[in-house]
């Protein structure tokens, strides 16, 4: 295992089209670190110069006490999963995960005790002499899972590793993952676009977009304290809504005003926004942070509620998607308890003000809201 050190590095293709710009992250000794964000945004690129399979146009890269950047990848002592899995046809399970052992001059009882054991740890004893095609997508993972783990390296690599499941195998595979780190404590950094994944599997979250590391930190916190607009709208299903308006002041209280929404400000948070009344803002509610009914916390004071139309109801068992309207037929989603609800009806939303979000205007506006405490936490 090995601390892997990520400092100032940027990656730029010819014509100048710069992908990454200037990431700072440190996965800590056993850490896993997921980085997350949409097509484009630049984490497979970062993974890929961590691998060594893209080269470094500006920053260094160290893993354990050594820095890597002239380091070619068989020597970097990572192992790397692909979203393709990337196994040998011809090759039965066996010699797809004692290959790269072999490559390196093993023993081969050294060898044979490395896959056995990572087969165990895996469940896939039962195929060591069966070929690929003759094995499921979910078991052709485990296999690359196992060809990585007999490598014993100082760092995992995973680039989109499960994006080829079905959804439930996604799930169990996931689990797995998990289990499997909490097992084997290696280093791993893990690549995905699926807000899901990286929320559940990371000790830590790096979102990406636009080349730039938007905020890097525990999930719980990555959710709750979203550093600017596009981290909030990016975790989270249903997204946060977002509704445009101003701040007033109205009777030494203040108030959201905007696409037909009227709501006064929790006192804790209407202190932290002050300086910016009569200026064009951003309000952020996620689904969760509505209620039917009065509940402690939701719309237990005046100015936090809405009336709102149902246009659409998404039962989902337990819960359900509700989507209303304002009268300025601005449209929201709230997640709430499941119960009957007839469309095109008038109902009453209780909003937890304490939980929304303010943020300045543009798609990365800056989160204005945020307690002194949280905003010297999520800077990166």
């Amino acid at each position: 295992m090995a601390e892997v050190l990520i400092k100032g590095v940027g990656k730029i293709y010819p014509g100048n089209v710069r992908a990454v710009k200037d990431v700072n992250i440190t996965v800590g000794d056993g850490e896993f670190l997921v980085l997350v964000g949409p097509s484009g945004c630049g984490k497979s690129t970062t993974l890929r110069m961590v691998a060594g399979l893209e080269e470094i146009s500006e920053g260094t890269i160290t893993i354990g006490d050594k820095i890597v950047n002239d380091v070619p990848p068989k020597d970097r002592d990572i192992a790397m999963v692909f979203q393709n899995y990337a196994l040998y046809p011809h090759m039965t399970v066996y010699k797809n995960m004692a290959f790269g052992l072999k490559l390196r001059g093993f023993k081969k009882t050294e060898t044979d005790k490395r896959v056995r054991n990572a087969s165990a740890i895996l469940g896939i004893e039962d195929l060591l002499d069966r070929k690929p095609k003759a094995l499921s997508g979910g078991q052709r993972q485990r296999v690359a899972l196992g060809r990585a783990i007999v490598r014993q390296p100082s760092a995992f690599l995973f680039d989109e590793p499960l994006s080829n499941l079905d959804a439930k195998l996604r799930v169990t595979t996931r689990a797995e993952l998990k289990h499997l780190h909490h097992r084997l404590k290696t280093t791993t950094i893990y690549v995905t676009h699926d807000q899901e994944e990286a929320m559940t599997l990371g000790e830590r979250v790096c979102v990406m977009d636009v080349g730039f590391v938007q905020q890097c930190d525990t999930p719980m916190n990555v959710y709750n304290y979203p550093n600017n607009r596009f981290v909030a709208g990016f975790l989270g299903m249903p997204p946060m809504n977002f509704i445009e308006g101003k701040l007033t002041a109205e009777n030494g209280e203040t108030w959201f005003e905007g696409e037909g929404v009227h709501l006064k400000l929790a006192e804790g948070m209407a202190s932290r926004v002050n300086d910016h009344l009569n200026q064009e803002i951003i309000l952020g509610i996620r689904p969760e942070c509505f209620r039917l009914r009065q509940e402690p916390g939701f719309g237990d004071q005046p100015g936090q509620t809405l009336e709102l139309k149902v246009i659409v109801v998404e039962p989902l068992g337990k819960d359900m998607d509700v989507y209303l309207e304002t009268s300025k037929e601005k449209r929201f989603v709230a997640r709430i308890d499941a119960e009957a609800l007839k469309y095109d009806t008038q109902v009453t939303m209780h909003v937890a003000m304490d939980r929304v979000h303010l943020f300045e205007t543009g798609e990365h506006g800056r989160n204005i809201s945020l307690p002194e405490s949280q905003t010297a936490a999520v800077s990166v």
